[in-house]
């Protein structure tokens, strides 16, 4: 037994020697780990402090932000600048474009280009009649007159809400708007085609489609309460089925010719008519409209005779105010001329009732007075006694003028027309 004891004494008195003396390679390893600890705080410092600010974006100028707490929207939106956030998942920075318009283009109502086709501008692209359409691939529009239309559509829209745009429409990108957009263009497109022809679509109501559809657009859009709004919409090479184009342009050629002729028609009427009776030709015609309907009421014709007396001796103007005006001028001068024979003759008529021989042989020889005295007029004098008397009279000047002027019209006349290129004969200046 104390054998024992002095074992485990002498065992004791090893270990403590064993402990005592100093190990340099354990203390080397002990600074090893003491600095690794220490670098490896550091470093979870650093990157705590990355972490915190980990969710700083800076927001452009044509940008505004909203940050999400837990996927709830905070109040405020951020303008352009830096704008921190506590780290995700806790918050989210959203920014989106809201400064600035974006273009959107829409191909869903045109045809297919195959590859050769694309680079292509639209009047080099040409297909038989017997190519047909794909329904998996060519897109178009029906029309009220049973046409096809196809064309594309370039979008401009901006955001004038981007809290209700995030709160509202599903997703917190710019391209949950463009397919949103895009689906309000393709439906409106569709109804509004409805109401159109194609030629309407495609050529003369094109500012009406453009307008409508914008208008429309921006309706449904505010429906939703999508916080976007379309400034622009832009139809761009509308045409018909390139199969039939051909034909629909000769088509739309023809009506081109036809509506040339009948603006250069009513141009003509205008100008006839204002050369004939001045600026208030309008008012003349409805006049005379009014007359030409007739009416029961004694006092209303009465009052529109009187109004057209008045125009056409005070208002109107051109040929027909010149017209008038000489006519009136030349009345005048005739019933003065009758006033002064009436006067006359009542004058001559005692005088003829006592000695009708001797007025009548006075007023000859007054008459043959003013004969010979007037201007122009030659006398000759046949001497007594000859037996014969012959005179060489010329041509009167004024026949003269009106057979060269005759002659001159008859070279100038061309037979294969209808009329005469300028009047040649003077009728006188009652028919000027």
């Amino acid at each position: 037994m104390d054998h024992d004891q002095d074992q485990d004494q002498h065992a004791h008195r090893n270990l403590e020697v064993v402990d005592n003396p100093p190990d340099a390679a354990g203390e080397s390893l002990t600074d090893a780990l003491r600095s690794s600890f220490r670098v490896l705080k550091w470093i979870m410092a650093i990157l705590v402090v990355l972490y915190v600010f980990s969710n700083v974006r800076r927001i452009d100028t044509h940008e505004q932000a909203l940050v999400l707490r837990l996927g709830r929207l905070l109040p405020g939106v951020h303008e352009a600048g830096l704008v921190w956030a506590f780290p995700f998942p806790i918050d989210e920075i959203v920014p989106l474009p809201t400064k600035q318009s974006n273009r959107l283009p829409v191909e869903s109502h045109t045809f297919h280009r195959r590859e050769d086709e694309k680079t292509k501008p639209l009047s080099f692209i040409s297909r038989g009649p017997s190519s047909g359409l794909h329904p998996t691939l060519d897109g178009a529009l029906l029309t009220t007159d049973a046409g096809l239309v196809h064309t594309q559509w370039n979008v401009t829209y901006k955001f004038n809400d981007v809290a209700g745009y995030v709160t509202r429409i599903s997703g917190d990108k710019v391209e949950s708007a463009e397919e949103l957009i895009r689906t309000i263009v393709e439906t409106v497109g569709i109804q509004l085609a409805t109401e159109l022809t194609a030629e309407e679509f495609i050529r003369t109501r094109v500012d009406y489609v453009q307008q409508e559809m914008r208008r429309r657009i921006n309706e449904r859009l505010a429906v939703v309460g999508s916080g976007l709004d379309v400034t622009l919409v832009e139809m761009y090479e509308p045409t018909p089925p390139i199969q039939v184009r051909r034909a629909f342009d000769s088509t739309q050629q023809a009506e081109n010719y036809k509506q040339q002729r009948i603006r250069a028609a009513e141009q003509e009427r205008t100008k006839m008519l204002s050369e004939a009776a001045g600026a208030s030709y309008p008012r003349l015609i409805r006049l005379l409209e009014a007359m030409d309907r007739g009416g029961t009421d004694e006092e209303t014709i009465e009052k529109q005779r009187a109004e057209l007396d008045r125009m056409l001796l005070e208002e109107i103007e051109g040929t027909a105010g010149r017209r008038i005006k000489r006519a009136g001028s030349y009345h005048a001068v005739v019933v003065s001329r009758m006033e002064t024979d009436i006067e006359r003759y009542r004058t001559l008529l005692p005088e003829y009732e006592r000695d009708p021989f001797m007025l009548l042989t006075r007023l000859w020889e007054e008459t043959k007075q003013q004969i010979f005295e007037s201007p122009g007029v030659t006398k000759l004098f046949r001497p007594k006694g000859l037996r014969e008397f012959r005179l060489r009279i010329p041509l009167d000047p004024e026949q003269s003028r009106m057979e060269e002027s005759r002659r001159l019209q008859e070279q100038e006349f061309d037979g294969n027309k209808v009329r005469r290129t300028e009047r040649l004969v003077p009728l006188g200046p009652e028919y000027d």
